[in-house]
């Protein structure tokens, strides 16, 4: 090991197996139970060792303190219940082994009992290399559609593969700021340009993550960063940093060549930020065009429930000296159970025998390999299922050369991929319904909250990335089938087919255009059929059914939501539609969060007071406002908080004899 400032440079090299399996032992393999009574029992494998066992819960996921420990355990203990847990929540917890009155391992989980269906999720950025928008049109559409039926709004980009990444951050930065609801990922299909930055150096702001500095392999300068795409709020600059001592020349970082100065990650990483980019693998001996094709369709299958892979996990750990493999450990307890988790098996002898959820696989590496794991044309030619898999060693975490050992996976059967343990990752959310990018988000914002590993001061670095579609979660509920919706005696009657066993269903209507979903019952059914016998207007309409299973993991249970079925009706009823007449007038924003403010420009003829009705789709009025006597000419008014539950609206503006009638849909 070299010393670097106050930091200890590892590099990898091969290391006999006669050392203790660190990586195990630094680390308390959690997982959780929900009972009956609302409660939450913590539970891990039983130790032999004199001290104990503290516990902490975070009241507030969005605090960066975990505070007070809530309780303290004998070490002859193994389990903890949380009686002050509710039936709908969910918590994080940290457990802590004191020995010695020093902390030796510690253990993240978020656990749940009963945690409800999620609401509608936020606005997703497609962001596609344009050498696809026609070869892979159908496939996209298909990815689309997908999302769109799991309530996610789609805003679509494309970037050319000669431009600049601070072109492509700008054209990402606008669909940021004006999507509505607030976008939370950043899906890259492509060979979108990749962005380099960091000062890795003996001499720099931090050695390279897998410790090659100078004289020792020289992998220094900047390393590719995709979170250079989801900061917003920090200035990057390309003027300072002066390196050109690495290997190869795509490393090098000098002023002004387009690469940047930032080595950490100095705010906060806003979006969730996954690629699929498999340009470059001539090993595979198809196109980049056929290979993300057919990630695509894999993609497609796994989300709708059509393929499934036997939930459990192997750690094939080839170093067994050092903490890396802790990130497969820590994760799979909390997600799979510890005992389905398998560390006695070869990463591809094994997943070649049957399929594997989750693997995980470390030691020394090159571009294209990982000594004891396999190398790039293993994943060429073995025949194996898998959906995530974390790899770890030198030169391959900096995954933008050709054939490298990181994409390999999803340019064979896998569907994400990320370089796990420098530094540790944290994806046990993910036992609880939510998105594989929570984790890296989570990972990459990580400045101390979880332990980081310590591993090359790696931790909050711009190298931290997802290869993958950073919306896919753990578990995947096909939709319904054959929803059909027949207006009659001014009403609609919806039926669907059955979903497999203890399925139940939610019914919603959509706004065709916004993507927005309004729930029509309060409560899940298990009948095939629904009847809506809501008052609706006349007119067109789109209905939604969604599955929603109650699901049981490694962290305790929750309901899982499956994509939408959709149906379109014609509905008549004496209600009828509003339509607009003669008012010039635009709302706007529309969606609109219900804290913020609306605003109306609008064009009166003469001078007039304006009256704003707000209609449900019912005809119900639930909200109005006027504003007194107005001047001819354009006018924007601002309309402050509407006290009415998120849904679809119609806001009716009159002036004198004018009117006008605007649909608004209203967000949480």
């Amino acid at each position: 090991m070299k010393k670097l400032g106050l930091f200890w440079v590892v590099t990898f090299c091969l290391i006999p197996a006669i050392y203790a399996q660190i990586a195990k032992t630094q680390v308390i393999r959690l997982q959780a139970k929900a009972n009956e009574n609302g409660s939450i029992t913590l539970y891990w494998p039983a130790e032999s060792f004199t001290g104990t066992y503290q516990i902490y819960k975070r009241e507030n996921l969005s605090l960066a303190s975990w505070g007070q420990a809530i309780a303290s355990i004998p070490s002859n203990q193994n389990e903890y219940t949380d009686l002050l847990a509710k039936k709908g929540e969910a918590w994080e917890y940290q457990v802590v082994k004191i020995q010695n009155s020093s902390s030796v391992a510690l253990g993240y989980i978020f656990a749940g009992n009963a945690l409800p269906e999620p609401k509608q999720f936020g606005s997703i950025i497609l962001l596609i290399d344009s050498n696809y928008r026609l070869s892979l049109r159908a496939d996209l559409e298909v990815l689309i559609a997908d999302l769109q039926k799991e309530s996610y709004i789609v805003q679509l980009c494309y970037a050319g593969r000669s431009e600049t990444p601070a072109t492509v951050k700008t054209r990402i930065e606008n669909s940021y700021k004006t999507a509505v609801p607030k976008a939370e990922c950043l899906f890259i299909i492509g060979h979108v340009p990749v962005p380099y930055a960091g000062f890795y150096s003996i001499n720099g702001t931090a050695p390279p993550p897998d410790g090659h500095v100078e004289g020792s392999g020289n992998h220094t300068g900047a390393w590719p960063a995709d979170a250079y795409y989801g900061i917003f709020d920090t200035p990057f600059t390309d003027d300072w940093v002066d390196c050109s001592t690495g290997a190869q020349a795509r490393n090098h970082n000098v002023p002004g060549d387009g690469k940047f100065d930032q080595t950490k990650i100095e705010s906060t990483v806003a979006l969730e930020v996954g690629r699929v980019d498999l340009f470059n693998m001539p090993a595979f001996g198809k196109s980049d065009t056929l290979l993300t094709q057919l990630y695509l369709q894999r993609n497609h299958a796994y989300r709708t429930g059509q393929w499934n892979v036997p939930e459990r996990a192997l750690i094939d750990n080839n170093f067994p000296s050092l903490n890396l493999a802790a990130t497969g450990y820590a994760n799979f307890a909390s997600i799979l159970g510890s005992d389905s988790v398998f560390d006695n098996r070869d990463y591809f002898t094994e997943q070649k025998k049957g399929g594997y959820l989750w693997s995980y696989g470390c030691g020394a590496g090159s571009y294209t390999s990982c000594s004891g794991i396999g190398n790039t044309n293993q994943f060429v030619n073995d025949s194996f299922e898998n959906i995530f898999t974390i790899l770890t060693g030198s030169y391959f975490g900096d995954w933008d050369v050709q054939n490298n050992f990181l994409r390999a996976p999803l340019a064979s059967k896998s569907l994400a991929s990320f370089w796990g343990g420098i530094p540790k990752w944290y994806v046990q959310h993910m036992a609880m319904g939510e998105r594989i990018g929570k984790g890296l988000k989570l990972t990459q914002n990580n400045d101390g909250f979880y332990f980081t590993g310590n591993f090359n001061n790696s931790a909050k670095s711009m190298h931290i990335a997802l290869m993958g579609d950073p919306t896919l979660t753990l578990r995947n509920v096909p939709p319904a089938a054959s929803l059909s919706a027949i207006s009659s005696n001014k009403q609609v009657s919806l039926y669907w087919d059955k979903v497999g066993e203890n399925t139940l269903y939610a019914l919603y209507i959509v706004d065709t255009l916004t993507n927005t979903y309004q729930r029509l019952n309060q409560f899940p059914i298990a009948d095939t059929f629904y009847v809506d016998a809501n008052n609706h207007y006349s007119g067109n309409y789109v209905y939604a059914v969604k599955p929603i299973r109650f699901e049981t993991t490694a962290s305790g249970t929750f309901y899982k939501v499956g994509g939408a079925a959709f149906a379109r009706v014609n509905h008549v009823n004496n209600v009828q539609a509003l339509t607009e007449n003669s008012l010039a007038c635009k709302v706007f924003p529309n969606p609109i969060s219900g804290n913020t403010k609306l605003g109306v420009l609008i064009h009166l003829a003469e001078s007039a007071g304006v009256h704003f009705q707000l209609i449900s789709l019912q005809g119900s009025k639930v909200w109005e406002q006027t504003f007194d006597e107005l001047p001819a000419g354009n006018q924007e008014l601002l309309i402050e908080k509407m006290p009415v539950p998120a849904g679809i609206y119609f806001m009716q503006i009159q002036a004198n004899q004018n009117y006008a009638v605007k649909k608004i849909v209203i967000s949480n």
